[in-house]
């Protein structure tokens, strides 16, 4: 009997020899502060406490709390630059969230300009391969997000979420976002293990025809 194709061996049918543009697990510095490039005014690196495990590599993941009060908290990355060879580029980070469900919740923006505007990954030409939005946030009650399609609700520890990037043919600003309203606070947010792999020499599926799938499991 046919097997479905996990997401991970999907990416190593598609593409053979992933180049590695850039990495980060938030381990080379001392909490709470931040790795080189990286800037918020309210996240921080963290060891300890919820939503748990508090990290996929220990001891450090990017934590972000999330209050019963209205709050727009941002994680940016540093500049990464986009190769000028082309090829698909795609992120991929480990997740862990716990916030209110429904109304407090979360994003992955990117800015194509040097940070001078931001748009959802997905209004930016961006796809999630995996481990995408599972909400839209309320209008209700005043969070910053509200009506957008966003993480909420409890992730039940750390999910691999991957996207397929837009090609700016220039440079990446990422930008995480947890927006919340003015009532019921949650656990918070945590994000580890970013990475960004160019696939130069990706293989897609001649148009009508599926894309293959491992041997069945006797």
């Amino acid at each position: 009997m046919a097997v479905a194709m996990d997401e991970r061996e999907q990416v190593e049918v598609r593409c053979r020899e992933p180049s590695l543009l850039f990495t980060e697990s938030f381990d080379d510095v001392t909490p709470p502060a931040l790795p080189s490039g990286w800037s918020s005014t309210t996240w921080a690196t963290s060891n300890s406490g919820v939503p748990t495990p508090p990290a996929d590599t220990p001891p450090d993941a990017a934590f972000v709390d999330d209050p019963a009060t209205i709050s727009d908290k941002q994680l940016l990355s540093p500049n990464i630059p986009y190769p000028a060879d082309g090829g698909d580029v795609r992120l991929s980070f480990r997740n862990n969230f716990n916030l209110q469900d429904g109304f407090d919740g979360a994003v992955l923006e990117v800015s194509l300009d040097g940070g001078l505007t931001f748009q959802d990954v997905v209004a930016a030409g961006g796809a999630f391969a995996r481990g995408g939005y599972n909400g839209t946030i309320s209008n209700c009650c005043g969070n910053p997000l509200a009506g957008r399609q966003a993480w909420t609700g409890n992730s039940g520890g750390f999910i691999t979420t991957t996207v397929n990037l837009p090609h700016p043919g220039g440079t990446y600003i990422l930008r995480w976002r947890m927006g919340s309203d003015g009532s019921v606070s949650g656990e918070g947010w945590r994000i580890d293990t970013v990475a960004i792999t160019q696939c130069p020499n990706l293989t897609r599926p001649p148009r009508g025809q599926p894309t293959p799938h491992p041997r069945p499991t006797p």
